[in-house]
């Protein structure tokens, strides 16, 4: 795996570069100080007439300071970083984050929101620490372990630096140590993970839960399933398993054409990848939909043809119901007014946001499901290069993103499965049926019967789904027809 590096060479120059900064910071300072103390003094003897006491004192002080100076710049290294540099270090720029480099190339890209956010939770974690970003990341990741045999048990230093700050924030008990909620120590963590994993560091410590403090809704596949059985249309039900499954807001759900998805629905692929460009980072990235998407998609599709005829690969993919001419393509405005309905119909049967149903924010809006997205990745253990690959998010200095090939993604998509597709029972119940049905038929007519056998019994499957799937739609379709007769009245 390529990690983002802050090469040797780098470092030298960057402390190389420090060093003679602060040795010549020090001797402006030093002579600045020098003429001042050599002017009190003159004006010290015309107005009394006398030499003044304080002058040897301070001018012995003074040619100390000079002395130490000149021995730092010419014989202290720059590893040694010098005494003026340490000291400029600690005092200066320590507290601004902002400078070192490392900084620079983890937040390359991020919008200003982000970097701000950032900022704060790494100037928190120094001044906790007393180190600067860059002691952090050298720490890190010159460590080794005491005994290469036990290593996977050993606790890396940022680990424990990690765990250490956590609990200082938290008061070790998760009561605001020092006045941070829970929530907010949590969103430290990540933008502190976030910062070592940059450098190639991995946190072997698991991110703390939030718990129920945090403001935000944190929907899981069942409350996206209630969500979705209470879409007024087929197109609204598509666009939240859309949103849902390929980690979408709105802005992006509208702007796909029927030509992104088509290919994969006609190959009668799952999942299908998506191919789209990020809007806030303006990253061109993958993502992909699954079984519940999928399904939700080829039931709105053929409707629309029923209605429409054929659809051109650069027709909008979600359209609006009342425009038949000109610009057809569904906007962000209309989505929001979706999940308003959803949130009156169905708000109070999904627990973790009935007590916020009055707030201003609509708990169930369309940004929770990008945000379902991402903890579902989480739950399944989806390393976080992909998450943020198919999210979107902008990649690091190093480009990090690279080797993840269609084969690769398509595999730990496939590992997501069961926390983004509802299940009767339980997650990945229908995987394990189709296993058993293929040991006890493996177990009666061998190996060979099996690779006989096993394809119609999924192609049975299959069109009992296709089947429900119909069902599905034409209830929706009923439910349509009653909208458009009331609205008739």
């Amino acid at each position: 795996m390529e990690i983002n590096k802050i090469g040797d060479d780098e470092v030298e120059k960057a402390d190389e570069r420090d060093s003679e900064i602060g040795a010549k910071s020090a001797r402006v300072g030093f002579v600045t100080a020098s003429v001042l103390l050599v002017l009190l003094s003159i004006y010290e003897i015309i107005e009394t007439g006398e030499f003044p006491p304080t002058l040897g004192v301070l001018g012995a002080s003074q040619a100390v300071f000079w002395i130490l100076t000149l021995l730092s710049s010419k014989y202290l290294s720059y590893k040694d970083h010098s005494f003026w540099c340490a000291f400029r270090w600690r005092c200066e720029e320590f507290m601004d984050v902002e400078k070192f480099e490392e900084f620079k190339q983890w937040t390359r890209n991020k919008s200003e929101h982000t970097r701000n956010g950032y900022k704060s939770s790494l100037r928190r974690f120094c001044e906790f620490h007393d180190m600067n970003p860059r002691e952090l990341v050298l720490e890190a990741r010159n460590y080794e372990p005491e005994d290469p045999e036990t290593a996977h048990l050993e606790e890396n230093p940022a680990d424990r630096r990690l765990v250490e700050w956590f609990q200082e924030l938290t008061g070790g008990d998760g009561e605001g140590g020092e006045g941070v909620s829970r929530a907010s120590a949590v969103n430290y963590w990540r933008h502190i993970r976030s910062f070592y994993e940059n450098f190639g560091v991995h946190i072997k410590e698991e991110t703390p839960k939030a718990g129920r403090r945090n403001p935000r809704s944190e929907l899981d596949v069942e409350d996206v399933e209630k969500m979705a059985d209470a879409a007024p249309s087929l197109r609204a039900r598509a666009m939240i398993w859309v949103g849902f499954q390929a980690g979408m807001n709105p802005s992006e759900v509208c702007s796909l054409d029927v030509g992104d998805v088509m290919g994969g629905l006609e190959r009668e692929e799952c999942p299908v990848s998506i191919e789209k460009t990020r809007g806030k980072t303006k990253i061109d990235h993958h993502t992909w939909i699954h079984r519940e998407a999928i399904d939700a998609l080829k039931a709105y599709l053929r409707d629309r043809k029923r209605k429409e005829g054929e659809l051109d690969p650069g027709d909008p993919l979600f359209v609006k119901r009342s425009v038949r001419k000109g610009d057809r393509r569904a906007t962000p405005t209309i989505v929001r007014k979706v999940m308003r309905g959803i949130r009156d119909s169905v708000g109070e049967d999904i627990e973790k946001v009935r007590d916020r149903l009055d707030q201003q924010t609509n708990p169930l809006a369309f940004k929770f499901l990008r945000r379902a997205f991402g903890i579902a990745c989480d739950n399944a253990d989806v390393p976080t290069k992909y998450k943020d690959y198919w999210l979107g998010h902008a990649p690091p200095y190093n480009g990090a993103y690279q080797g993840l090939t269609r084969k690769k993604q398509r595999e730990k998509y496939r590992q997501l499965a069961p926390e983004i597709n509802p299940s009767p029972t339980q997650p990945g119940a229908d995987e394990r049926l189709l296993e058993s049905v293929e040991e006890v038929i493996e177990e009666k007519f061998g190996e060979v019967g099996a690779e006989r056998v096993m394809p119609e019994v999924k192609n049975r499957l299959e069109k009992l789904d296709s089947r429900i799937s119909k069902v599905e739609e034409q209830k929706k379709r009923i439910e349509e027809l009653e909208e458009e007769v009331e609205e008739f009245r």
